[in-house]
């Protein structure tokens, strides 16, 4: 039987990150040592985060409550709502964390659809256990959901993939504000 303190010990040896890689200027880290991802940087989604981050391993998995949106071919969460979505809880450093802003149009500019959340979870750990960790949630901006349709599935990538929907192509996506123009 894992103990809490050996689900932290995994935790930390599955690759939670000591230190920042050079983060630009002007741009600042949430803090956070961890990212519960739940759309297209999900394993397998088109900005998969390993593309991101060659040999990142997923520590585990974790569900957000609130209310699921489709955005085309990206979700949107508000953490509002009785829902529950899956997520894939991964370590995370300031170069990772920039970028995935760059993704959600959080930088190098603010495009007003999504904004950080930092939350304590529960994490089912790949290596057995659970774990309440600290991470960060990119939830979606209620005028970015407005007039967006919910989904009412719990795994965002199955139901996309059930849909028969595909990506626009299989480079990494910027969210549609950056896509325009």
């Amino acid at each position: 039987m894992t103990t809490s303190q050996d689900a932290f010990v995994d935790l930390v040896e599955m690759g939670a990150p000591t230190s920042s890689r050079y983060p630009a200027a002007g741009w600042q880290a949430c803090g956070a040592a961890y990212v519960a991802v739940y759309g297209t940087l999900r394993a397998g989604g088109v900005n998969d985060i390993a593309r991101l981050r060659p040999g990142i391993a997923c520590v585990g998995k974790t569900r957000l409550t609130g209310t699921l949106h489709d955005l085309g071919w990206y979700p949107g969460l508000t953490l509002q709502g009785t829902q529950t979505v899956l997520a894939e809880v991964y370590p995370m450093d300031d170069a990772l964390e920039q970028s995935m802003d760059r993704i959600e149009g959080l930088w190098p500019e603010d495009l007003g659809e999504y904004r950080k959340r930092i939350l304590s979870l529960p994490v089912m750990l790949a290596s057995g256990g659970q774990q309440p960790v600290t991470l960060l949630v990119y939830e979606a901006l209620p005028a970015t959901v407005r007039k967006a349709p919910e989904i009412l599935a719990s795994d965002w990538l199955e139901w996309f993939e059930g849909q028969g929907r595909q990506h626009p192509g299989t480079a990494f996506q910027l969210n549609a504000e950056q896509g325009k123009g």
